[in-house]
């Protein structure tokens, strides 16, 4: 299942090729490449499910904040670097049984892709505790992935998934 963090991956790798035919394009008009920024987003995390095994089952967020910090910028030799957090704020969720549920922890993610556009490795990391304030207990969300040049893993020790983007 893709994640929020996996989401961002992706946003990621296309944002990095974007940069990198931007760059490449300003270059060859003989305008300064950009090297690097910083973008801040925000959206509604209402409706993001987390996908979660018997017997939780789902549990869907009700209100509150996704925030996600993007910071990229690009080395003397033209490889482009990315790194970014999400993490939330005042979210509240609703079990399929219907407890409430807080949610703390956060994602972070980072890579890099080559002047060509081409990723050369990225590493996902995702950390997230649903807490049942209903009747107690908890249930996480424990996913580490990490891509390189022809190879790549994903560890996955919780029992929930985070929401797809």
């Amino acid at each position: 299942m893709r994640s929020l963090r996996s989401r961002a991956v992706r946003a990621g790798v296309t944002a990095l090729g974007t940069i990198a035919l931007t760059t490449g394009a300003a270059a060859s008009a003989g305008a300064a490449p950009a090297n690097g920024g910083t973008e801040h987003i925000t959206f509604p995390a209402a409706g993001a499910v987390f996908e979660c095994a018997a017997p939780t089952g789902d549990i869907t967020a009700l209100t509150g904040t996704v925030k996600m910090v993007d910071h990229w910028n690009v080395d003397g030799q033209g490889v482009f670097h990315e790194t970014g957090t999400v993490n939330t704020s005042g979210v509240t969720l609703q079990g399929s049984n219907g407890d409430l549920y807080t949610v703390s922890g956060a994602s972070w993610f980072g890579g890099k892709v080559d002047g060509t556009g081409t990723p050369l490795v990225f590493t996902d990391t995702e950390h997230w505790v649903l807490h049942d304030v209903t009747s107690g207990g908890n249930v996480k969300v424990q996913i580490v992935s990490h891509w390189s040049s022809g190879s790549g893993f994903t560890w996955d020790k919780g029992s929930c998934s985070a929401p797809e983007g």
